[in-house]
Formats: C-alpha cells, structure tokens, sequence
C-alpha cells in the first residue's frame, strides 16, 4: 500500500521527503508526483524519483493523438480506486505536488543466490588453461 501526501508547494517537498525517511521507507521508495519536470537541487544525487506526468514533447503529442491521460497513467502503477485516482489527478491537475512512498517488498535473494559477486566461499581451483576450452585458438 503506497502513502499518499499532497504539498502545495516546492519548499514542502523536500520536508514531506523527509518526513517519510523517518517513517522508515528508503530514497528509492519515495516518489514526487507533479504536472511538470522538477528541478531541485537538494534532490539532484539522491535516489527519489521525480516523475512529471505532461512527459516529454513526443509524449504530449501521442496523448493528442491516442486520447491518453498523463495523470492516470502514472497514477495506475498506485492501484487506486477510482475516487481516490480523480482525488489525486485532481491535485496534480491544480498544480500541487505527491509525495507518494511504497516499501519494496520485493525479494533480491535471488541475485543473491545467483551472482558470483555474492559468493562466499573461495573457488577452489583457480588454475584455467586455454587448452582446457573448446573455444577457438588463438
């Protein structure tokens, strides 16, 4: 379940970012919501995601096109209901910004348990020769 707050303003984000570190989420599980691209400096080498919801020039256009809403299409990742999707749309649409974190329950114990770099023990045998291949010779 993702937690939603509204800010009003630029200065508010940065305190509402932390107010949710100290609630225990990660940088990475911490997105800023807003109509347009941001740039705040004091976020510029952290792992919070800034995500603008017009896109690019190309995105603008293919919603002109195709009909589509920048707002619920990143708003569908959060698996709103509906009251909840037109509340926040709404917001964003008004120029107010979301501070929306979502703890990663993802499990990496699979890199883990896969990735030489994890390894623990020692190879046994370090000794290679090219003569024990079946590549091609030089």
């Amino acid at each position: 379940m993702s937690e939603f707050t509204i800010v009003q303003n630029k200065e508010g984000i940065i305190d509402a970012i932390k107010s949710k570190l100290s609630d225990g989420y990660k940088e990475s599980e911490v997105s800023v919501i807003s109509k347009s691209k941001l740039h705040i400096d004091a976020l510029h080498d952290s792992e919070v995601n800034l995500t603008a919801t017009s896109g690019s020039f190309s995105d603008k256009m293919a919603k002109v096109l195709t009909g589509e809403d920048g707002e619920e299409i990143v708003l569908s990742y959060y698996k709103l209901s509906d009251e909840e999707m037109a509340r926040y749309k709404k917001e964003i649409l008004n120029g107010n910004y979301l501070v929306v974190a979502t703890k990663d329950k993802s499990s990496h114990e699979e890199v883990e348990n896969a990735n030489a770099a994890y390894e623990t023990e020692p190879v046994k045998d370090d000794s290679h020769y090219s003569e024990e291949t079946n590549g091609p010779k030089s």
